[in-house]
Order: structure tokens, then C-alpha cells, then sequence
């Protein structure tokens, strides 16, 4: 049985290293993807800039009379819009991606950054990914809507209006909350949101609604309430990673390791002779422990130190003359 756990152990190892490079791939590709996206958005951003400017200065140096109309020809009916790819806020990687959303469709937001500081409006879409919120009729942009789409809807006009992302610091939540001297509900600003578990409170002291026991069901049962093959359907019989085996196959196995144990005492009973003979001396060796050294024994040790002694003298003598 020893052997089927570290082969699926091994399985499993091997398998969530592929994962793991899996995941680093996929990670280093959406994160180059968005480190583009955001460098293109950041040098369309910046030539509109630069030929609004550039425009400006024209029109000023030429005046009111004489500045040239830019809303001609192919910009006649898309002059002062930008294109619909351009207005999209590209992804913020992982790590900078807000942990929880403090609002949600349909809360009522009041913008404190941008042109429309002030405003107030009901949220139509949030995106975690993004960090944003769209509030409607907040923030509206004209984009050039693409010749596809006017293909497909042939009333669709050349420009069109929309309300661009606003990032989360950029707006506030506003809630009506009675007023402490009238009593009257009034919105209110919010300026702090506590985030708190929204599926469960643990605060409020009361069970789950489905989650408490019925008296007259077994809270125990001593046999699962299925069949035990059904393993075999919601997993491959010889799947690699299969933990969870029926008793027979784990019987089988263990009587397979028995055998192989049994086998291995019988090897050991079939030695030669040689063998027989160094089994006993080890035996006697061990019973009889550490054998103390005999005064011979121990004389003759202390010749052999005395003499090496005097000739590492001798040697350090004569390096020294």
C-alpha cells in the first residue's frame, strides 16, 4: 500500500509543479499584456494632448477670423471624439487590485475629483479588476463608434456618448440616514466604509437558515448513504491521484506487502555456512560487550606513542638548527 501512497504523492508533486509554472506563465503574460496596454493608452492620451495644444496655439496666433476649422472632411462628424479602444481602463495587476469593493450596482455616488466634482449619480457598473466604477451620466465621453457596428445597426449614429471608468478614490458613497433633530431621512456622504464579512456575520448571533439539525435525521450514519463504487464514477478507477480506495484493493495490498515480507524473512533463513559462521561471531561479540585491553596490550601501546613522541621531537630539533 506504501507504494500506491508515493505514487500518488509523486503524481501530485509533479503535477503541481507543472501548475506552478503554469500560473507564473500565465501571470508574466497578462501582466506584459497589461504593461502594453497601459504604454498605449499613455502615448494616445499624450499625442491628443499634444495636438490640442498645438491647435490652440494656432488658433491663437491666427484668431478669431482667420483659425482654421478642424471639423472637416473625414473629422466632419467625429471631430473632439476619441476611438472606442481608447477609452477602455486597462487591467491593474494583481497585486494592486483592491481586496474588496466598497460599493455596488446601484449605490448612489457623489464624485469629489474630476469635472464633474459635486455630481451625484447612481453607479451602473463596477470593476475589480480595473479599480473603477461607471456612474450614469457622470464622466461622459463621445468615442467613434467602429464601421462593424454600424453594419450590424445601421441607426447608430457616427459618435456616440458614454460614461468613462472613475477610479475608487475618486467617489464617495451617499446614503439617506435621518436626521437627528427632525428625524427626516437626508443623504448623507459617507466618508469610511468598514469592511466586514458580507455572506456572514458573526456578530449577529444567529444560524444560517438551512444550517441547523432536524431531530428526526441521524446526525451519524455508519454507512455512507450511496454505494461505495460510486468512487469509481466521480474518479478514474487507476487515476494517478486517487486517494480514497475501496477495502478490498487496500486488503490485496496489504497482503501483497505481507508476502513480500514473509519472502524476505525466508532469504534470510537461506545462508551458507560462511555466513552462519560470521552471524555467530557477531553474536558473540555483541554478547560479550567491550573486552578491556590486557597489561601487554597496553604496554605495547605506551612503546609505540614514546617512540613516535621522540621522533617528532627529533624532527622539530633538527628543522630548527
Amino acid at each position: 500500500m506504501q507504494k500506491v501512497v508515493q505514487r500518488t504523492l509523486r503524481a501530485e508533486r509533479v503535477t503541481n509543479r507543472k501548475k506552478a509554472k503554469a500560473r507564473e506563465h500565465l501571470s508574466k503574460a497578462e501582466g506584459w499584456s497589461n504593461f502594453h496596454a497601459t504604454n498605449r493608452l499613455k502615448r494616445v492620451t499624450s499625442a491628443n494632448i499634444r495636438t490640442a495644444r498645438l491647435a490652440r496655439q494656432e488658433d491663437w496666433e491666427a484668431g478669431a477670423l482667420l483659425a482654421p476649422r478642424r471639423d472637416v472632411g473625414e473629422q466632419a462628424n467625429t471631430y473632439g471624439a476619441i476611438m472606442m479602444y481608447n477609452a477602455n481602463v486597462p487591467e491593474l495587476p494583481a497585486r494592486k487590485q483592491p481586496k474588496w469593493l466598497p460599493f455596488s450596482e446601484g449605490d448612489r455616488l457623489l464624485v469629489i475629483k474630476g469635472r464633474d466634482k459635486g455630481r451625484i449619480g447612481e453607479c451602473i457598473e463596477v470593476q475589480k479588476e480595473r479599480g473603477c466604477v461607471r456612474i450614469k451620466g457622470l464622466n461622459v465621453m463621445d468615442v467613434i463608434v467602429p464601421e462593424w457596428m454600424k453594419a450590424e445597426d445601421s441607426s447608430r449614429d457616427a459618435i456616440e456618448g458614454i460614461s468613462r471608468f472613475l477610479p475608487l478614490d475618486s467617489v464617495q458613497l451617499v446614503y439617506p440616514l435621518p436626521d437627528p433633530v427632525t428625524g427626516i431621512p437626508r443623504d448623507v456622504v459617507i466618508e469610511r466604509l468598514i469592511h466586514i464579512n458580507h455572506r456572514f456575520d458573526k456578530m449577529k448571533g444567529e444560524w444560517t437558515p438551512g444550517d441547523r439539525l432536524i431531530p428526526d435525521v441521524p446526525a451519524f450514519f455508519v454507512t455512507p448513504p450511496m454505494p461505495v463504487t460510486v468512487i469509481d464514477e466521480l474518479r478514474n478507477k487507476y487515476s494517478r491521484f486517487r486517494t480514497r480506495h475501496t477495502w478490498q484493493y487496500v486488503e490485496q495490498k496489504e497482503l501483497e506487502a505481507a508476502k513480500v515480507e514473509k519472502r524476505k524473512e525466508l532469504v534470510k533463513g537461506m545462508r551458507t555456512p560462511l555466513q552462519e559462521l560470521a552471524e555467530v561471531r557477531r553474536m558473540k561479540r555483541e554478547a560479550e560487550g567491550e573486552r578491556e585491553l590486557s597489561e601487554e596490550q597496553l604496554a605495547r601501546i605506551g612503546e609505540v606513542i614514546a617512540s613516535e613522541r621522540g621522533k617528532a621531537v627529533g624532527t622539530v630539533r633538527g628543522s630548527a638548527r
